[in-house]
């Protein structure tokens, strides 16, 4: 049972406080587990057990207990266990189920609070475990009154305690304000590592014991495996995490790394977010010298020994404005490769939604994802776009509220999750929040060194020799994007392939001059973000070097090639 859940139910038991509403992100059975756990262990302080009545909208309510094998195999239900009591499984208690007499749609709902109301207490406390009431607590005027008589009446009595569980995070907008003083809210944050180890090494001590002739590679399984196990299923919920490795179990007879991380990659992306490990690094990036140096300095910050040597905290983040097609989503991709990190990306629009409350669930589910599966790297591309100010729009303060949950965790999180932001327009962000950000970097059309740099690794990447005057392409390619030249390059060999014979320089120089730059196309975008370095806000990412005609091109040709 997770510590914070204890407490929290303790103090609200202990307090009368009548109801607790948890936000979680679909792991109902684990409450229920808890709630049960929590009933044997802690809930009968003063000689009357206390009971758990587990209700859901198709059926009513129905009783959960702690259930003990005896020799023989034979089950046998208990109301008391001791705090460090393991062996009890929860399930439900047979022939103990209640619901409305009448059939129409949505009776059990006024149902549950009659129910809950006439629920008699001398000999027994309870919990009640409501699923997803977040659709129904408000949803019928009437229904908020009686709810409102029935919380007023356990604060004064006490014996009964609610817990609400929804999907969503319990707001002001979803709360009935009659109601939001009797309720305390609390959400269900995703397993950190110790959690989620123990999840792990009981499913391996669990099929050792039981089965260890269908499961003969368990049997020898180190520590340290579990532990990589633990870290390969970070961000996930309890329940993916024991789907995950029990398919593994039943697919491939142990904890396959492989198997895990594929899964977790796809339950992840069905929250709408990536996670992967880039397979790149610096290697692949031309130019931008005083960004990977900055980077590269930041490395060992992520270690024990960065704190042992006296920082205090983990570093918070990066900032990127810069010109399109110059390279903010793949120095992100190469910092998590150089750190030998995870990155979890999501784009600004996938964090948006439409209807009330629901941006600021969804930025929620992100940041608790990245703060189980730290240290990581959360990218979101364009942030201004989630971020920004939005002149002349009414989202009914959305934009505030997603913008105080970034502020708040990147002020309080403890666990490693680094940011990386990229911004077209950085004039829509709020100063609060790029004062977070200990890099500001702006990157700019890259200089003619960066440019040999670039033609050479897209060239070597796509196999072709050097026998080319680097010189002319760098004088060629004045003003153009890294996308500008990569785009190119593959032009000019499409070109050469469709005529079956080796790409020329003329090739290249012929594409090159029909390219209408990014320098042009937006030419008053680059000028008004170029001032970020000027004024101070951002430092410059790019290489200094002079770009001025051949000149240029020959110093470019002195550098060391990085293919």
């Amino acid at each position: 049972m997770n510590l914070n859940f204890k407490t929290t139910i303790d103090a609200c038991v202990g307090a009368c406080k009548p109801a607790s509403a948890w936000s979680t992100t679909g792991e109902v059975d684990t409450i229920i587990q808890w709630t049960v756990e929590y009933a044997v262990k802690h809930g009968n302080t003063d000689g009357r057990p206390t009971r758990v009545l587990v209700w859901r909208e198709s059926s009513g309510f129905e009783e959960y207990g702690a259930f003990i094998t005896k020799e023989g195999g034979q089950t046998e239900r208990v109301n008391t266990l001791s705090a460090d009591s393991l062996a009890f499984k929860v399930k439900p208690v047979p022939d103990a189920k209640w619901s409305a007499d009448d059939d129409f749609p949505g009776a059990n709902v006024p149902f549950a609070i009659d129910f809950m109301k006439d629920f008699d207490t001398q000999d027994s406390r309870v919990l009640f475990v409501l699923r997803d009431w977040h659709a129904y607590i408000a949803n019928n005027h009437d229904h908020i009154d009686k709810q409102l008589a029935l919380l007023e009446e356990i604060s004064e009595h006490g014996g009964k305690h609610i817990i609400m569980v929804g999907q969503p995070k319990w707001t002001d907008e979803n709360v009935p304000v009659e109601l939001t003083p009797h309720m305390y809210r609390q959400t269900l944050e995703m397993p950190d590592k110790s959690e989620r180890l123990d999840i792990i090494a009981s499913w391996a001590n669990e099929v050792k014991h039981s089965q260890p002739e269908k499961f003969p590679l368990m049997l020898t399984i180190k520590e340290s495996e579990l532990e990589a196990v633990a870290d390969a299923t970070g961000g996930l919920t309890r329940m993916q995490i024991e789907e995950v490795i029990l398919m593994s179990l039943v697919m491939l007879r142990k904890f396959d790394m492989s198997f895990i991380l594929n899964e977790k990659q796809n339950l992840v992306k069905q929250a709408g977010f990536d996670i992967a490990r880039p397979e790149s690094g610096f290697e692949r990036i031309g130019g931008l010298t005083p960004l990977k140096e900055w980077a590269i300095l930041l490395r060992k910050r992520f270690t024990k020994e960065a704190f042992d040597y006296g920082f205090l905290t983990y570093p918070r983040g990066l900032l990127m404005a810069g010109v399109p097609g110059c390279g903010k989503s793949a120095i992100a991709k190469a910092i998590a490769n150089e750190w030998s990190m995870n990155l979890l990306t999501v784009s600004a629009e996938d964090l948006k939604g439409s209807l009330v409350g629901e941006s600021e669930a969804k930025v929620g589910t992100l940041l608790r994802t990245a703060k189980a599966a730290a240290p990581i790297i959360l990218f979101v591309d364009e942030a201004e776009k989630l971020l920004g100010k939005s002149d002349g729009v009414n989202d009914g303060g959305a934009h505030d509220a997603v913008l105080g949950q970034f502020l708040s965790f990147m002020q309080e999180d403890t666990s490693g999750v680094f940011f990386v932001f990229t911004a077209n327009n950085m004039e829509k962000f709020a100063p609060e929040l790029v004062d977070r950000f200990e890099g500001r970097f702006f990157i700019d059309l890259p200089s003619a060194l960066e440019r040999e740099e670039i033609l050479r690794i897209h060239l070597g990447l796509r196999g072709q020799g050097e026998e080319y005057v680097m010189a002319d392409l760098v004088k060629a390619t004045k003003d153009f994007s890294g996308r500008n030249i990569e785009q190119a390059i593959e032009g000019a060999m499409n070109i050469a392939f469709n005529e079956d014979r080796p790409l020329t320089q003329e090739d290249l120089l012929g594409v090159f001059g029909k390219v209408i730059p990014t320098s042009k196309t937006k030419k008053a975008e680059i000028e008004t973000m170029r001032t970020f370095v000027e004024n101070g806000m951002m430092r410059g990412a790019n290489n200094r070097d002079t770009d001025s005609g051949s000149d240029a091109g020959d110093k470019a040709s002195k550098l060391r090639n990085f293919v």
